[in-house]
């Protein structure tokens, strides 16, 4: 199991630590190359020379990336591998069959392209952000503007919010067991992408009404996939910006924010959290779902790396990832009487303000 808790004591820590990120730029290409949902075509295992056809590798006489690649996969447990010679064949460990092929109910492979094509070519720029406070303007040559992103362009935008899925199921799935749905009865995932946390709670508490709510640039993704889950006439998509100055609509008891909160500074963050509460009725409960510092930030190597990603995402707009001493803070100004937090996936947890 990975360590949750990343720290360097040895000089073999100091040098493996500054190495992972090549196996982790490793697992995203295959992701993207789809090379597990080309494997689960082929339960009997496939050959390099299969897997180098059907998913475009080099296949030059004395090219060995092919092999390290799949190499690696063997070695970080998302392949299996048998036989010898030219007759080695790959097949899916089960981690890899369960999250990584596309189609599949639980696919997390998204995230992954995501993190692959753009937050790893970001990191490039991170020097330059820490020291101007944002990225510089060549930056959005190779990664486009997540202002772009978010408003306009469809194709990216469905990007987007595949990877946000595949981040955020795992996570979702959690919750509607973990938080107390069967006291609520209407649900509102605002900046809710393609639906996904409404469809989780709608299928695991059919009493619930659900709505999720985003800009018009997902809205086909999400009507898509709120069909795909058979959510239909359970779960509503409507087209919301919830900076615009119109209240947030629906009359919800249960308000939600997915990966949303973080992606802005203080002063956003707590229009957000004011405008949720002025449209809770008294026992509402607002839940923002993030991967939360810990409170001494001495234990938060992942959340705070997330953080920098706010950095270079949103530049000036100093947005960061945040500890639940400040969640709790920010609730007590915006009017909410308590809060509790609730565990997630990883480092992921539901901070819940209630009115």
């Amino acid at each position: 199991m990975l360590p949750s808790d990343l720290r360097i004591e040895t000089l073999p820590d100091l040098l493996m630590m500054s190495r992972l990120y090549k196996v982790s730029a490793a697992l995203n290409a295959a992701a993207k190359l789809g090379i597990f949902t080309l494997l689960s075509r082929h339960p009997e295992g496939a050959t390099l020379q299969q897997v180098s056809e059907e998913v475009g590798l080099c296949r030059e006489p004395h090219f060995r990336g092919g092999a390290d690649l799949l190499d690696l996969l063997v070695s970080v447990a998302c392949l299996e591998r048998a036989g010898e010679g030219s007759e080695t064949r790959y097949r899916n460990a089960p981690v890899a069959d369960q999250y990584l092929v596309r189609g599949r109910p639980q696919y997390a492979g998204g995230i992954l392209c995501l993190n692959g094509d753009r937050s790893f070519p970001m990191f490039g720029y991170l020097t330059h952000a820490l020291r101007h406070g944002e990225m510089p303007p060549e930056a959005f040559q190779r990664v486009p503007d997540i202002h772009t992103t978010f408003g306009s362009d469809v194709a990216a935008a469905e990007f987007f919010a595949e990877g946000m899925t595949g981040a955020s199921l795992g996570n979702f799935s959690l919750l509607v067991d973990r938080f107390p749905f069967h006291r609520f009865t209407s649900l509102g995932d605002l900046g809710g992408s393609v639906g996904c946390l409404a469809c989780c709670v709608a299928s695991r508490h059919p009493h619930m009404a659900a709505v999720t709510y985003d800009l018009p640039a997902v809205h086909g993704a999400a009507e898509r996939y709120v069909q795909k889950q058979g959510c239909e006439g359970k779960v509503q998509v409507r087209d919301y910006d919830f900076f615009s100055p119109d209240p947030v609509p629906g009359g919800h008891d249960v308000l939600t924010y997915g990966m949303v909160l973080h992606d802005w500074g203080i002063d956003k963050k707590m229009l957000l959290m004011r405008k949720a509460f002025d449209a809770l009725p008294t026992g509402g409960a607002l839940i923002a779902i993030d991967h939360l510092v810990d409170d001494e930030r001495r234990h938060s190597a992942v959340q705070l790396g997330m953080s920098l990603t706010m950095l270079l995402e949103f530049g000036r707009e100093n947005a960061f990832d945040y500890t639940f001493k400040e969640f709790r803070d920010w609730a007590s100004q915006a009017g909410f009487t308590s809060v509790e937090l609730i565990e997630l996936v990883g480092t992921a947890k539901a901070a819940v303000a209630f009115k």
